[in-house]
Order: C-alpha cells, then sequence, then structure tokens
C-alpha cells in the first residue's frame, strides 16, 4: 500500500472533513480526495460514506484503520531508527514495564551508555503485553517482562527472581511485631498491588473469598508514596523497596506460614538478533552484574 494514500485515509478518518485533513496534510483538497479513491480502488471497498455535510468512516474503513495507524507508525519509528545511527555505530531499543525500568535496569541503562559511548540506545514503557507487541513490530530489539510469551522465533531466558516482601513505614501502629503471620494480612490496611498470576493465586489461598482491599493501584512508585504517607502496608517487590529499606524510610515485615511467590523476569528478544554486537554487548553486561542471560 502506498504510504501517502494511507496517511490521507488515516488523517481523514481523525478529522471526517476533507478541508481540514488536506489542512493537516498540507495539500489541496483534490490531492486527498484523489488518494482516498486511489486506495478505496485497491482495497475494493468503499472506506467512508460521504455528502455533503459529512464523512462517515464505513465499517471497512474501520478494519483498516488500526492496521494503517500501525503501518504509519513503524513507518517513523523505522525513519527515526536510522536517523539514530548516525553519527554512531550501532543501535540498540529496549522496552521493558516502568516498574522495571526504574527498580533494576536504569543502572544497567547508565552503565552501557557510559561504556559503549558508539551505540545510540532507544528505551520504550508499557505492560508486558506492550512490550511483547513492541517486539512483533520490530520497534525494540530486547524486551524484559514479567509474563513470558509464548512466540515461535524468539527466545525467553529467565533472567532473575525478585522476592516479595511486607513493608511498612517506620513506627506504624498497625504492626507492632517484626513477624507476622500471611493469614493476619486480612485484618491489615492492605495497599494492593498485583504482581502477576502466581501472585494473584497466592492472594485468593491466603485471604478470605470475600476480601476486597480498600485500596488497589497499579503503580509501584504511588503505593511506596501511600506507604510513607501512612496509608496502610504493602507486598511490594524487594527491587522496588530496596533503595528506601536501605534508607530507613520503609520497614520490611517477616511473613510467616505461607510465603508469597517470587516474581520471575525474563528476556524476549528474536532469535536472529541475539548475536547482534549491540544485542550482545547489553547481555553481556547483564551477566557480568549478576543476571542470567
Amino acid at each position: 500500500m502506498d504510504f501517502e494514500q494511507l496517511r490521507a485515509f488515516y488523517t481523514l478518518a481523525q478529522t471526517k472533513n476533507f478541508t481540514k485533513a488536506a489542512e493537516m496534510l498540507h495539500l489541496v483538497q483534490s490531492t486527498v480526495t484523489m488518494r482516498i479513491k486511489q486506495l478505496e480502488e485497491k482495497v475494493g471497498k468503499p472506506l467512508f460514506i460521504r455528502d455533503k455535510r459529512s464523512v462517515e468512516i464505513t465499517q471497512a474503513g474501520l478494519t483498516l484503520l488500526p492496521y494503517a495507524e500501525r503501518i504509519l507508525k513503524l513507518s517513523h519509528e523505522a525513519l527515526n531508527e536510522v536517523a539514530s545511527l548516525q553519527p554512531y555505530e550501532d543501535y540498540l531499543s529496549i522496552g521493558s514495564l516502568n516498574a522495571i525500568w526504574t527498580s533494576t535496569l536504569e543502572p544497567i541503562l547508565k552503565e552501557y551508555h557510559y561504556r559503549y559511548p558508539q551505540i545510540a540506545i532507544s528505551t520504550k514503557t508499557g505492560h508486558s503485553s506492550d512490550v511483547i507487541q513492541y517486539l512483533l513490530d520490530n520497534v525494540i530489539q530486547i524486551g524484559i517482562v514479567y509474563v513470558p510469551p509464548s512466540l515461535p522465533n524468539f527466545e525467553v531466558i529467565p533472567t532473575w527472581e525478585d522476592e516479595v516482601v511486607l513493608v511498612s513505614r517506620p513506627g506504624c501502629t498497625y504492626i507492632t511485631a517484626p513477624k507476622i503471620d500471611s493469614r493476619e494480612l486480612r485484618r491489615l490496611p492492605l495497599i494492593h498491588m498485583s504482581w502477576g498470576p502466581p501472585f494473584n493465586e497466592w492472594i485468593r489461598q491466603t485471604l478470605p473469598r470475600n476480601y476486597v482491599p480498600k485500596l488497589t493501584v497499579d503503580k509501584a512508585e504511588l503505593a511506596i508514596d501511600l506507604i510513607k504517607e501512612g496509608l496502610g502496608v504493602s507486598l511490594m517487590t524487594r527491587s522496588a523497596v530496596k533503595a528506601d529499606l536501605a534508607a530507613g524510610e520503609l520497614i520490611e515485615i517477616e511473613i510467616s506460614g505461607n510465603k508469597p511467590p517470587k516474581r520471575s523476569a525474563y528476556i524476549v528478544l528474536p532469535r536472529e538478533k541475539k548475536n547482534k554486537p549491540s544485542v550482545e554487548k547489553w547481555l553481556g553486561l547483564m551477566k557480568e552484574l549478576g543476571y542470567s542471560t
């Protein structure tokens, strides 16, 4: 498909107005009309319903729209990747979750940047599913996720395990002993974070069926801030609270009995890119720092 036709289609789908689409594309309206007509001839179906007052996208247009958006996005990413090679010898693109970047990958990224100044680096952040899609779309070369995919032609490498620990702020009145049985979690003001399927299953087994946390958050940094404010306690990965524990801003309460499962992280990459020099250097650095690669 022609990129300019797709760009005209995508812009018209957003504006639903030929005049506005032409202005955004810096074209005359007749050129936009011609490109839409050429694309409709290529797909064999009308993409828009036009009348004197409005433009509405058809079902065929709605089907094509996400693919057009992805193609245009990949085109933009590809041009950026090529441009980033100048004046560098190689490039590396990595995707991961915000929690992993903050707790684990940031110091590795800094060391890689200082050690290999001839390699340009770009990062992407999202949920595990987003990172896998970045890999499938060839937007990134390495993904580091908590949920391992089952994909042909991709290598999945368990790289580290992260312990889940119970933390509170010092001097909180909710817990007076340095140790607590897992069954007692039900009586605590728990700030709930989901740490993946094994953890969620452990929660279901440990807490009553009708238990509903008063506060549920989806970002580790927010949970930590709320703990420090005294709103409750939380089960956090050790890597997420390592610095706060060391600084004495949070304290760990040992869990006895049925302990929460560790959370595993995985490196995911296309097999054909494992021997790419920039990828080899990243994996080598992780191995040097004690991670499995």
